[in-house]
């Protein structure tokens, strides 16, 4: 029987998806450095017991001085367990919980890790500000021997969003591209915007218009010029899976792209797309929409449906009849 003290239990939390999992990395990078990653065990809290999790962090590391314990996503712990998880856990095992935060939970820990959050050392990362995060894309770009000026960070905040993890990768991509010159708003004009995406926020518009009929002209007109169905089906999961959060902020009473930006995370330009469409949408038809294109999309990977690039019609006829569902 052990008894702990905060130093060996860590929480951390908050929306910032990017500086979590940057310091999560950070954490397990250094420790695997000292300690070698025989020591390291990383779980998911998904189907993970207390007991499963009282069982991994009473062993002692194999020669090394630490052992590390990393468990992804709340967990759900009584009262009692977090005593028993305080006073079992080996005195050479650190445990952390990583634990990314909807931005509509105003940063708040799940009520089921209140326990364990009692006996933790919790740190949080909260969304970052603007005046910050334009201060971060400064440095970012310094790091990777470049610049940029003014008109031009401010069309990538436009474009891209304040998401730092998207904003990291167009930043080397621009970094690169430049060699050392002012990364212009041409370049990002140039880079940063990616091919195709102007046909399916033309999409968007009709079917936020209430045009499903045009939207499948629209459609059948890209793909006579040679555009893949393939391409404009990945394209239109990831819009869907942006619509569902402009929706929420929608329902939530937020309706001023940038607002809508900032509370759930998606680049403005994208909130301002998908406004209109997720005005006109109520729960029940957002969700007959979703659950159509999920399961549509499901059966196209199990093989159910059976469109290959040499004959795509089947795939062109799922697109049809997603378009479609915006109309019923």
């Amino acid at each position: 029987m052990y008894t702990t003290n905060m130093s060996q239990i860590f929480i951390f939390s908050g929306p910032n998806r990017f500086t979590l999992y940057e310091e999560k990395k950070r954490w397990v990078g250094n420790f695997i450095q000292k300690h070698g990653d025989e020591n390291l065990l990383t779980v998911d809290a998904k189907g993970l017991t207390m007991r499963d999790l009282l069982d991994e962090v009473s062993v002692a590391p194999f020669i090394a001085s630490n052992r590390l314990v990393v468990v992804d996503g709340p967990m759900k712990c009584k009262k009692e367990e977090a005593q028993s998880l305080s006073k079992q856990i080996h005195p050479q095992v650190i445990l952390l919980f990583v634990v990314h935060l909807d931005p509509l939970r105003k940063g708040k820990i799940p009520a089921i890790m209140k326990e364990i959050e009692k006996i933790s050392d919790h740190r949080q990362f909260p969304k970052v500000t603007r005046s910050s995060l334009i201060g971060w894309i400064d440095e970012k770009c310094k790091q990777n021997s470049g610049s940029i000026g003014k008109d031009a960070r401010d069309l990538l905040l436009e474009i891209s969003g304040e998401d730092q993890g998207m904003l990291s990768q167009e930043i080397i991509k621009l970094c690169l591209y430049t060699k050392g010159k002012e990364i212009t708003k041409q370049h990002v004009l140039d880079l940063s915007i990616t091919a195709g995406e102007s046909e399916v926020w033309h999409l968007m518009d009709l079917l936020g218009a209430g045009k499903a009929e045009e939207g499948i002209k629209y459609v059948k007109g890209l793909l006579e010029r040679g555009e893949s169905p393939y391409s404009l089906w990945t394209r239109l999961l990831w819009v869907i899976s942006q619509l569902t959060l402009v929706w929420t902020a929608v329902d939530s009473g937020i309706t001023h792209p940038a607002a809508i930006a900032k509370e759930v995370g998606v680049p403005p330009i994208t909130a301002r797309s998908l406004l209109p469409c997720a005005r006109r949408l109520d729960k029940a038809s957002l969700t007959r929409i979703v659950d159509l294109i999920a399961t549509m999309d499901r059966d196209l990977k199990t093989g159910a449906y059976r469109s290959t690039a040499e004959a795509p019609e089947e795939l062109s006829a799922l697109i049809d009849r997603c378009i479609l569902a915006f109309r019923e």
